[in-house]
């Protein structure tokens, strides 16, 4: 290990403290050892099982470099911080002592408590109109590098049946920064808002840096509109059959809320961004926003939010593929409408679109009687508008573009209602009564009471 061309004597890390202690002792006043020169010599692990030399060097080339005391024990301790983030050990206890004796600096030890090799969960899940029940299993550390094998199985409402593997792996031994490579399988279940059934099978690939703040995802997919109903529209005829999507797609998210169910202060955001083409027979450019603030009215117990979306998918060729567009409507979208109760329809069937907006404010507030933080009272509002870009929407060939996309932007389908809200450490829980204001013809809307259970709402 090379030293410093510097003009002191290097010390021990304990004649360091032994040092600062006599002089405290004698000085009575405080020593800051912080900056004291020295550096890590040995290192050793003990109580992990299994660990891959080439990922250890990695993990603790930074505290092998660190130059002073401070630097290695913020360095010893992001690395025994890592292990724990990665399962690699549930525990880790760092030990610091004088190096071997013709060295100067010091060694560090881990004294660990080896993390699970494995693990199985059930659960239930909820959200977007449909409860699903699901079982996993997980392997940790497979290759002594914080790689991690999962496989799930699924089940729901709406989901027939659902499978996905993912093999995660981290790179530089950061856990903030990993690899990933997945498959699925998707069976579901469209009725009763459009008479079919939809299969996706799935390979794709994506890394993750900032601790998933970013992302970058290369994907294959093979999607079929299947088992039609006797019912079925035209316009859902036309689009059953067979498409394989290859796509790549970037997304950035930036959430600083003091909880992801109810807030109370703090803001969300979320950006998409997908161009599809590079094989297969679908083309075309796709992104999503979502911005969300919650803010609380001085020191009292009522929070203002407000939740902001839009969407644009753009196909250079025909219309569309109905497995890529969005939908709007439902208790967790648009309140006061039918889960997709919003956009265009063709005889029953909702189609989607390939543009929308909608935004949604909400006071929450204290109830009388009741001391309970987790339920509050509701008040909100939403809006929302969605349509095709083609020549059944917007681009109708008999309607002025200009005029219906100013249609389109000034006349939204709106709701108004109050209810309760009701924070579960892992949901949240809303019933509200519901008002439309505003519909068109083809929108279903849903007055009166409406349940509302999952993660994300308007």
């Amino acid at each position: 290990m090379a030293t410093d061309n510097a003009s002191f004597e290097r010390l021990s890390a304990l004649e360091i403290l032994n040092e600062a202690r006599e002089s405290n002792i004698l000085n009575s006043r405080t020593i800051d050892i912080s900056k004291q020169k020295t550096q890590v010599q040995g290192f050793s692990i003990a109580g992990v099982s299994r660990i891959r030399s080439g990922f250890l060097r990695t993990l603790l080339a930074p505290m092998f470099e660190a130059r002073t005391m401070e630097q290695a024990v913020v360095e010893s301790r992001e690395a025994a911080g890592k292990l724990q983030a990665l399962g690699i050990a549930r525990h880790v206890e760092i030990e610091f002592d004088n190096a071997a004796e013709g060295q100067t600096g010091m060694d560090v030890r881990f004294q660990c408590v080896d993390g699970s090799r494995y693990a199985l969960r059930t659960g239930v899940d909820v959200g977007d109109n449909e409860g699903t029940a699901s079982v996993a299993g997980k392997l940790v550390n497979i290759w002594g590098g914080g790689e991690s094998l999962e496989a799930h199985y699924a089940r729901g409402s709406k989901t027939q049946a659902a499978f996905q593997g993912i093999l995660q792996a981290p790179i530089g031994a950061d856990p903030q920064t990993m690899a990933e490579i997945s498959a699925q399988q998707v069976t579901m279940d469209n009725r009763p808002y459009s008479a079919h059934d939809e299969v996706r099978r799935t390979l794709s690939s994506a890394f993750r840096a900032a601790g998933g703040t970013h992302e970058v995802r290369l994907l294959a997919s093979w999607r079929e509109i299947c088992g039609l109903g006797t019912a079925a529209s035209p316009s859902l005829r036309a689009a059953a059959g067979h498409t394989l999507k290859t796509s790549i797609s970037h997304t950035i998210v930036h959430d600083d809320r003091d909880s992801q169910t109810v807030p109370t202060s703090g803001s969300f955001l979320r950006m998409t961004s997908e161009l599809a083409g590079l094989l297969g027979d679908v083309s075309f450019a796709k992104t999503q926003a979502e911005l969300q603030t919650n803010q609380r009215l001085g020191t009292s117990e009522y929070i203002v939010s407000t939740n902001i979306q839009s969407g644009l998918l753009w196909s250079p060729v025909g219309s569309s593929p109905l497995a890529d567009r969005f939908f709007l409507g439902g208790q967790t979208s648009v309140r006061g409408f039918e889960h997709r109760g919003i956009g265009p329809r063709d005889h029953g069937d909702s189609l989607g679109g390939d543009i929308y907006y909608a935004a949604g404010l909400s006071l929450l507030t204290p109830l009388p009687y009741v001391r309970s933080t987790a339920l509050k009272g509701h008040l909100w509002a939403n809006a929302g508008q969605l349509a095709l870009l083609d020549s059944r929407g917007l681009l109708r060939p008999e309607c002025i573009p200009t005029a219906e996309i100013k249609r389109f932007l000034t006349r939204p389908s709106v709701a108004v209602g109050l209810g309760l809200v009701y924070r579960h450490s892992m949901v949240r829980v809303e019933l509200s009564c519901c008002m439309p204001l505003v519909a068109a013809t083809t929108d279903r809307t849903k007055p009166g009471l409406q349940f509302g259970l999952g993660v994300q709402f308007l």
